[in-house]
């Protein structure tokens, strides 16, 4: 397909004036329209779908997303690639290209999303944190003592002062909270259609863990994944993206075959299967704003404001016992 086409493909996404006059669009939304089109429109969107994509797989990273939104994700993906399960990452591409898609932390929402995996004959890789869903628990920054704090701050401590931090505004990681993941009866209706693989135990920030938490998170996710899941977990997915070469070992070591990072980039037989990349989405994302994020291009913008370099790397921040050296910080759980 030539750019031409790619560029006939895009026209058909809404226009910005009218999403402008639509009630509840912010002028930032507005902005970030005006630069997607602009990114699309002048051949850049279709050019990197062209030479940088092709015969390589993007891993697509979700957390939340509404079902109508993930419908319409779905039916324009399958436009120009191939989606696949993450199972296949390793294997050569026969000259298509291909779309891995994930979610992370196991969302009770995520449970709404089943009849459109079904639709579309998608197989998905849901990261679960492992110890909050099929629990009374709640993921400790939907929580609303630590909503009512500073989440990002909170990420950077150790992670033993960030726990006490917390019980100090009231929430405790293994105390019996409004749910906010998955219950059980989700997961056993999902089984045979998601793939459910390891977020660690209760999402702490891995590089901010002292050995043994770390081991605790990673293999005790592993164990408790597959006695939900009634299968081999295989996959991993770093909490915030945070990760360094003690991380990297520690899943190698507890018989993990890949590790998710958030930094940017596309995949083959040739990427570090425990520093696969991905591409951020957001959970709200127009047709426009995913076609522009499918280039990389934002959240580059993003990572690079905030520290990152010229790689795509997740900007990390310091920590107390891992290799990863401080280079700044990027937000979202």
């Amino acid at each position: 397909m030539t750019i031409e086409q790619h560029s006939r493909e895009n026209e058909s996404i809404s226009p910005v004036a009218a999403r402008a006059r639509m009630p509840g669009i912010s002028a930032r939304m507005v902005l970030r329209e005006g630069f997607a089109r602009l990114v699309i429109h002048s051949g850049i969107a279709a050019a990197i779908r062209i030479f940088g994509w092709r015969n390589r797989t993007a891993i697509l990273l979700y957390h939340d997303p509404e079902p109508q939104t993930l419908d319409a994700h779905l039916t324009y993906l399958k436009k120009f690639c191939d989606i696949v399960p993450l199972s296949e990452i390793g294997k050569p591409s026969v000259g298509r290209r291909r779309a891995v898609i994930t979610l992370d932390d196991g969302h009770a929402r995520n449970a709404q999303l089943l009849p459109v995996f079904v639709k579309h004959g998608v197989r998905p890789t849901i990261y679960l944190c492992s110890s909050i869903v099929a629990q009374p628990r709640a993921h400790w920054w939907i929580h609303p003592a630590a909503a009512a704090t500073d989440t990002e701050r909170l990420k950077r401590l150790p992670n033993a002062e960030r726990l006490a931090a917390l019980a100090r505004l009231g929430y405790r990681q293994d105390a019996e909270a409004r749910p906010s993941g998955l219950s059980r009866e989700d997961i056993v209706a999902m089984r045979p259609y998601v793939d459910f693989q390891s977020h660690t135990r209760f999402h702490p920030i891995l590089t901010c863990c002292s050995a043994p938490e770390l081991s605790d998170e990673i293999v005790g996710s592993k164990r408790e994944i597959e006695a939900l899941a009634g299968a081999c977990c295989q996959h991993f997915a770093y909490p915030n993206g945070n990760y360094g070469e003690r991380e990297v070992a520690a899943l190698k070591a507890a018989g993990y075959t890949t590790g998710r990072t958030c930094d940017i980039g596309w995949n083959d037989e040739r990427t570090d299967p425990y520093r696969l990349r991905t591409f951020d989405i957001d959970d709200g994302s127009s047709l426009t704003w995913l076609a522009a994020q499918l280039t990389g291009i934002p959240l580059f913008l993003r990572y690079f404001r905030m520290g990152g370099g010229i790689a795509g790397r997740k900007p990390q921040f310091a920590t107390t016992e891992s290799e990863t050296r401080a280079v700044g910080d990027a937000p979202g759980a």
